[in-house]
């Protein structure tokens, strides 16, 4: 993860996107069986969300199911659904 902290706010950083430059929110957290997952905006103002980034490995590779699962592709940190749905089943 190379977080660019030039801006002076130490709970927003940049970080490199397939898209460009992307911020990762650091106090906007999800926990993982390993690390956190952090919320990434295409913008500074946090107006759009871009994706997660794995605190792990700083892999921007992480996906979201329906029922709110996060996996990061590139190592074993997850998130356990936050929601449940019985059908499922």
């Amino acid at each position: 993860m190379s977080a660019d902290q030039r801006d002076g706010d130490v709970l927003t950083a940049a970080v490199q996107t397939a898209d460009g430059t992307g911020y990762a929110a650091y106090n906007e957290r999800a926990d993982g069986s390993v690390a956190p997952f952090y919320v990434v905006y295409t913008d500074s103002d946090r107006t759009e969300r871009y994706g997660y980034i794995c605190g792990a490995c700083g892999s921007l590779g992480v996906g979201m199911d329906p029922m709110g699962r996060l996996e990061c592709d590139d190592c074993a940190n997850s998130r356990k659904p936050s929601q449940w749905d019985a059908a499922y089943l």
